[in-house]
C-alpha cells in the first residue's frame, strides 16, 4: 500500500505561536546530551582510574554541553549556507540566524563542536579524545531524531523509485520517493547502538579516539552511500558526487587519519 506524506510539522501552537517538531527535537537532543553523556562519563570515573574526565562534576558537564551545544548548531547553519546556499552570505545574511527556517549541515556542526573541544581541552587540561569518544555516542542518537523530524517536515525527500516502500511527498510531485530521511536516521541508529556495545564491551582494549574515528567514518562512508538515493542540492545535477558526498569522503579520510595514529601511538 502506498505511504502519501500528509504530517503537520507543527506539533501545537501556543498564544499564536506554532511549535515545530523539529524545534522539539532539539530541546530533546539537548536533553540527551545532558544525560547520557553525563551518565558515560560517570561510568568511566567509577571504572577506570586512569581518567581525565575525573575533572568533570555536572555542573561542568552541562557547561560544556551547553557551549558545545551553541557551537554545533551555529556551525551547522555556517556550514549549510557555505557548502549549499553561498550565495545568501552576499543576498541576507541575517538569515544563517533564523535556524527556524531550516538548513543544517552536520557536516559543519560536526567541525565547530571538534574545534571548540579542542581549545577547550587544552584549557582545562582534558584529553580531548577521550570526552570525545563520548560525546560520538549521544551524538549518534540525537541525528537519529534530527532525521525523523526532517521526514516529518517533508524535506530531503529521496530521488524517484519504484519500490514499494517508496513515499509520496504530495507538496513535491506525485512520484514515489526513497525516504531517505528514514534510511539515514536507521544509519544513525545503528551507529549509536554500534557506539554503546564498543563502549561497554570492549573500552578497555581501545585508546582514545578510537570511537570519534568509528562515529565519523561510519557516517561518512554509509551517509556517502545513501546520497545515491538522495535528492541532490539544486546545481548539482553534473557533478560526479554530490557537495553531501565530497563532505563525506572528507570524513573519511579524517577517520582513516585517527586510526593510523592511533595503531601508531601506545596506549
Amino acid at each position: 500500500m502506498t505511504y502519501i506524506w500528509n504530517l503537520d510539522p507543527i506539533a501545537f501552537s501556543v498564544f499564536g505561536l506554532s511549535v515545530h517538531w523539529y524545534g522539539i527535537t532539539y530541546v530533546l537532543d539537548f536533553l540527551i546530551f545532558q544525560y547520557l553523556g553525563w551518565k558515560l562519563i560517570q561510568y568511566i570515573v567509577k571504572n577506570y582510574k586512569k581518567t581525565s574526565l575525573s575533572f568533570f562534576n555536572q555542573e561542568k558537564f552541562e557547561n560544556i554541553v551547553f557551549y558545545g551545544f551553541i557551537f554545533g548548531v551555529l556551525g551547522g547553519r555556517l556550514g549549510y549556507f557555505l557548502f549549499y546556499n553561498l550565495a545568501t552570505f552576499w543576498i541576507d545574511p541575517l538569515e544563517i540566524f533564523k535556524v527556524w527556517h531550516g538548513g543544517m549541515s552536520i557536516h559543519g556542526g560536526i567541525l565547530a563542536v571538534l574545534i571548540f573541544g579542542y581549545f577547550w581541552t587544552k584549557k582545562n587540561k582534558v584529553k580531548f579524545w577521550e570526552i570525545a569518544d563520548v560525546m560520538m555516542i549521544p551524538l549518534a542518537f540525537s541525528l537519529f531524531l534530527g532525521r525523523i523530524a526532517n521526514f516529518v517536515n517533508g524535506e530531503l525527500v529521496g530521488i524517484k523509485t519504484d519500490q514499494s516502500w517508496g513515499v509520496i511527498f504530495p507538496h513535491i510531485d506525485n512520484f514515489l520517493r526513497h525516504p531517505s530521511q528514514l534510511y539515514e536516521s536507521s544509519k544513525n541508529l545503528f551507529l549509536a547502538s554500534l557506539l554503546l556495545f564498543f563502549f561497554f564491551k570492549l573500552r578497555k582494549y581501545q585508546k582514545h579516539g578510537f570511537l570519534t574515528a568509528v562515529f565519523i567514518g561510519g557516517y561518512g562512508i554509509l551517509r556517502f552511500l545513501i546520497e545515491y538515493v538522495r535528492e541532490r542540492e539544486i546545481g548539482q545535477d553534473q557533478w560526479i558526487f554530490s557537495m553531501g558526498q565530497y563532505l563525506c569522503i572528507v570524513m573519511i579520510i579524517f577517520a582513516l587519519t585517527i586510526f593510523i595514529n592511533l595503531k601508531r601511538s601506545k596506549k
